[in-house]
């Protein structure tokens, strides 16, 4: 039995497909590991690159992709004592990444660890000034405690992603990913993994570029489904969203205009359109923006 399965949900995974899988080869780690490939119906080349590696393939339908159900299948499928989920865009900065990545698992009381994203050098400034603001270069022990309030633990800790993330196996078997949950799946299961009395670390030394080159539609739609995702899991709690969201855009300007003035105007749409996506995504369900249209476009 391996000692982790390193999981990767697939779908056209794309140029940078091959070196991920060629670094995640070469980690410099003392035990022995799998990598789990489940593949949504791709068309490119992913599979060949995949099977080149030695992954264990299993391919699902693309309409029976989830967030959360795929990633019970990967977990399932997996042998592995501890399940790494790394997503097929996320590129480990160095050969020390899983090591960095399970260290924190030794300690009996952590359950669950995620690891820092650095935007790819290409990103849009936006963007990378995201990643600096919300994935900083310090630990961070999460614990019961910091559950008290849902919505300020989710805007607070938004590192928390399954984009690189190391859970204990038994400690998924007793939890899962909630089937229910369509997105934001590893918000929602930090929750319940604290709520257990489990701890949580985010591991700035386990690092993987990631970033993604959204339009403004392509935005509109991905945080509109982070708005309603919001919503959903966090059913109390203060929701600081405008004040918090004003101070991120004020040190976003500042960022900008010391390093790329060009980029404020653009920068001025685009976070707006941020903004009214999470705020309509809100109120998905609750008021009059739940209609055909809204489903139709942003829902999809």
């Amino acid at each position: 039995m391996p000692d982790v399965s390193v999981i990767i949900l697939t779908k056209n995974a794309g140029s940078r497909f091959e070196e991920i899988m060629n670094t995640i080869l070469n980690q410099k780690f003392d035990g022995n590991f799998e990598i789990v490939v489940v593949d949504s119906g791709s068309t490119d080349n992913t599979l060949e690159i995949a099977e080149k590696y030695n992954a264990r393939i299993f391919k699902i339908k693309p309409d029976e992709f989830h967030h959360s159900r795929t990633r019970n299948f990967g977990a399932e499928k997996s042998k592995g004592k501890i399940l790494v989920y790394l997503t097929q865009d996320a590129l480990p900065l160095n050969n020390h990444w899983l090591n960095n990545l399970l260290t924190p698992l030794n300690d009996r009381d952590v359950a669950v660890v995620y690891g820092r994203q650095v935007a790819y050098p290409n990103a849009k400034p936006m963007d990378a000034f995201f990643y600096s603001y919300f994935y900083p270069d310090t630990r961070k022990i999460l614990t019961k405690e910091d559950t008290n309030d849902p919505r300020k633990f989710y805007l607070g800790n938004i590192f928390i992603s399954d984009v690189c993330s190391a859970i204990k196996r038994d400690v998924w078997e007793t939890i899962r990913f909630r089937d229910e949950i369509f997105m934001s799946e590893d918000k929602d299961f930090a929750l319940r993994v604290l709520k257990a009395a489990y701890k949580i670390v985010y591991e700035p030394k386990a690092a993987v570029y990631h970033s993604h080159d959204y339009t403004l539609v392509s935005l509109f739609r991905r945080r509109f489904k982070d708005g309603v995702a919001y919503s959903y899991i966090t059913s109390h709690g203060s929701d600081k969203f405008v004040s918090s969201g004003m101070k991120y855009f004020l040190e976003e300007v500042k960022f900008l205009a010391r390093r790329y003035p060009k980029w404020l105007t653009y920068a001025l749409i685009y976070d707006f359109a941020h903004f009214l996506a999470f705020q309509l995504g809100k109120t998905y369900g609750k008021t009059h923006v739940r209609n055909r249209l809204i489903r139709k476009y942003w829902m999809r």
